[in-house]
């Protein structure tokens, strides 16, 4: 398993991985009237597969894709909502809370002199407000509006490769979605670490180098490493 000291560069998945996207998204759905009698779970998990079906249409910005995703499956549920309802579900992207862990893994990692980046696919806008609630220091950001393509392509990874004139097997890749990242990053030949926060099951097809279920984890883990 490489260490962060041994990396080229340390990058990171965002939303999921270090802001807490399901639950941010969640809020924002539970203050709609409009959706007041759905089945919430059900609508919650739908929406996520409809985000996936947009993205995978062609390019839009991402608040975009968080507006249309959210009115398409309100249709599916017999609702029709809105188009300022869906335009003030995207815009509750600046409201989405940091994972309580991220912060100080962090400042934690901060110590090892590594670059760190984020590989996401919302816009530099919202990113960047999400990067100021996580005080974090990003020596570089890649975006699904720099590159025009949504992960799990591999724009991101290429750009990143590109820019800083390194391999894929100088990185090492955080994240907590194995489609979004720890399957693309895998195929590429990144080092990967799955933040396995929800339980998910172990796929069988994607072999991450290391599973945690936290950040805390993670660097509890490393401090023992890099110490021994």
């Amino acid at each position: 398993m490489m260490h962060p000291r041994d990396a080229a560069v340390v990058s990171f998945d965002c939303y999921g991985t270090l802001i807490d996207w399901q639950s941010g998204a969640r809020a924002a759905i539970d203050s709609m009237p409009e959706l007041a009698g759905v089945d919430r779970e059900a609508l919650v998990a739908r929406r996520i597969e409809v985000e996936l079906e947009v993205e995978h249409e062609y390019y839009r910005p991402y608040d975009e894709v968080l507006a249309i995703s959210i009115q398409r499956t309100a249709a599916d549920f017999g609702v029709d909502l809105s188009a300022e309802s869906a335009q003030a579900f995207a815009d509750s992207i600046a409201n989405w809370p940091p994972f309580p862990d991220a912060g100080g893994f962090l400042r934690r990692l901060a110590t090892v002199g590594t670059p760190l980046a984020i590989l996401s696919n919302v816009t530099r806008t919202s990113l960047d407000v999400s990067v100021r609630k996580l005080g974090g220091d990003f020596d570089q950001c890649v975006t699904a509006e720099d590159v025009q393509s949504y992960k799990p392509d591999h724009d991101h990874w290429n750009a990143l490769y590109e820019s800083r004139a390194i391999t894929a097997d100088q990185q090492l890749h955080i994240g907590g979605s194995i489609a979004h990242d720890i399957r693309p990053a895998s195929e590429l030949g990144a080092t990967t670490v799955w933040v396995r926060r929800a339980h998910e099951p172990i796929p069988d097809d994607v072999c991450p180098d290391l599973i945690v279920q936290s950040l805390a984890e993670l660097g509890d883990y490393w401090r023992l490493f890099y110490t021994r």
